[in-house]
């Protein structure tokens, strides 16, 4: 008598994302051991990412592409009438726009070789920071653009730090991080920018403060009317004791906490998501309300499941060329590391049950720059601006893969023949897709090929309903396939060429013969 088929079905494939920290066979349905080039959409089904374009094509009214451009980084200005202006700098040189780059020369003392500035805006100015360099302040509001060091700007008092990082709120620029001091918050008086003496202007030392020896500031953050100091190896809250919010007393700071044990390495890996700050530690992707809830270093953090990874990236880069981005459109903080030529994608709708994000990465994307303004993602490339948007890397396609964890179908002790293989997919249209299986840890896998339907893609469902891409219906495409092999554990995955259309994972099943007992 014939025995009867066995079925399995992975409904919702890679829904809690990447773990790459676990045993592959103990892992919960629904953790993938590889997932490239795709996001968590908000159905909870695994897509594929977004593309990138170049967007500026041409500089200073010149026709023909930004070849040597070499962007790094990318700001964005919005002044008192809420007009944003694009502002983009290489290594040298500054740019104005986002089609036409229009080449700004800041009058400064200095001559400019490092292009690691970090931006802020207040009031009516757009300030850069880095260390060993003047700080410089933009301003489009008289009849013609200045761009100046701080220290030649009309009205400016006391001298502005050549700080490394600088960030506005509560009214004020607070700057930090010079190349002989690195433990001194500087701020200035209320709504003014250049004034750094006099006024309610003044400096914080963080020396008194600290418990286990002398500490680095690192970059600086405002979270639930608070100033948050990241150091190397601690965080530390100040606070002005005002309920109201509108601006920051500064003859009142108060010390709020001082988190000892984990800290901030990289400059551009904080990030405001509104509700919390994201940043890189040594040990992976922290988030600042949970490291205050847990008041210790314990090994959870929010890229726990893919935190060795995290961790030998660190390991390869220089730091100062980590960067980092939230995108509220997109529910989702990026952190590439260029050396390594990979970004992690963490999404940021709802955390798993132990706090951590789900996880996905995107190999050979390493933007040098993030920006998100609204519902646009920009990045800073060689050719100059460019935007997440479509589906290619700037003309070219790119490959989504996707491989589920381990799994024997509840019977460890049992051989299982697998007899038929089949994937829904939504969105995908006249692409090639690769079906694969393997069995028992082997990195051969069987593979089966289909070229997916040709239809018309519209994106209600994937990501883009509520954008102008609603038309009533998606493709569907399932996919079946007779397989061979056998094995006591086993692996399923796919792989397909994205070139101009989205696709997600809906279901994977699979129906299998029971073999003989081990």
């Amino acid at each position: 008598m014939a025995k009867q088929l066995m079925s399995s079905s992975i409904a919702a494939p890679a829904f809690y994302g990447l773990n790459t920290q676990e045993s592959g066979v103990t892992l919960q349905e629904g953790f993938a051991l590889q997932a490239d080039n795709c996001v968590i959409d908000k159905y909870g089904r695994l897509g594929a990412r977004k593309g990138w374009q170049t967007r500026s094509n041409a500089k200073d009214g010149s026709t023909g592409a930004n070849a040597n451009v070499n962007l790094i980084g990318v700001s964005n200005f919005k002044d008192v009438v809420g007009v944003d202006t694009l502002l983009s700098f290489s290594v040298d040189k500054f740019y104005k726009g986002l089609t036409n780059l229009v080449t700004l020369t800041p009058s400064t003392t200095d001559t400019i070789a490092a292009g690691n500035w970090q931006a802020a805006t207040l009031n009516d100015h757009h300030y850069f920071f880095q260390r060993g360099y003047l700080p410089l302040v933009y301003t489009n509001s008289g009849s013609a653009d200045t761009f100046k060091s701080i220290a030649t700007h009309t009205g400016t008092t006391g001298t502005p730090p050549s700080a490394h990082t600088v960030l506005a709120a509560y009214g004020r620029l607070w700057a930090a991080d010079t190349a002989t001091n690195k433990n001194t918050v500087y701020f200035t008086d209320v709504l003014n920018g250049t004034k750094w003496s006099g006024g309610t202007s003044g400096n914080i030392n963080i020396s008194s403060v600290l418990t286990q020896g002398m500490d680095e500031i690192v970059a600086l953050g405002a979270h639930n009317g608070f100033l948050v100091i990241f150091c190397k190896n601690n965080i530390i809250i100040y606070g002005d004791g005002d309920n109201f919010q509108a601006g920051m007393t500064t003859s009142s700071l108060t010390l709020v906490e001082v988190i000892e044990g984990v800290g901030c390495i990289a400059r551009d890996s904080v990030q405001n998501t509104g509700e919390d700050i994201l940043f890189l530690s040594n040990t992976g992707i922290r988030s600042l309300s949970r490291t205050i809830q847990e008041k210790s270093q314990p090994m959870r953090d929010i890229s726990k499941n893919v935190r060795d990874d995290v961790i030998q990236a660190i390991n390869a880069e220089n730091i100062n060329l980590i960067k980092s981005v939230y995108s509220p459109i997109n529910a989702f903080y990026l952190i590439t590391f260029p050396t390594s030529q990979q970004t992690f994608c963490f999404d940021t709708r709802a955390p798993l049950e132990d706090g951590s994000f789900r996880a996905t990465i995107w190999p050979s994307v390493s933007p040098k720059g993030f920006l998100s303004i609204d519902s646009t993602l920009y990045f800073a490339e060689a050719n100059g601006v460019a935007e997440y948007r479509g589906y290619q890397d700037d003309g070219s396609k790119y490959e989504m893969a996707y491989y589920s964890n381990f799994f024997d179908l509840g019977m460890a002790n049992v051989s299982k023949i697998v007899k038929k293989l089949s994937a829904t997919t939504v969105g995908a249209t006249g692409q090639s897709f690769t079906l694969k299986i393997g069995y028992d840890y082997s990195p051969v896998y069987y593979s089966y090929t289909f070229t997916l339907e040709t239809g018309t893609v519209f994106e209600y469902g994937i990501t883009e309903y509520g954008v102008g891409q609603y038309s009533g219906s998606v493709l569907i495409n399932e996919q079946k396939a007779s397989t061979q092999g056998a094995g006591d554990i086993i692996q399923i995955g796919f792989t397909t060429d994205i070139n101009g259309t989205p696709m997600s994972l809906q279901k994977i099943s699979l129906y299998a013969k029971q073999g003989k007992v081990l």
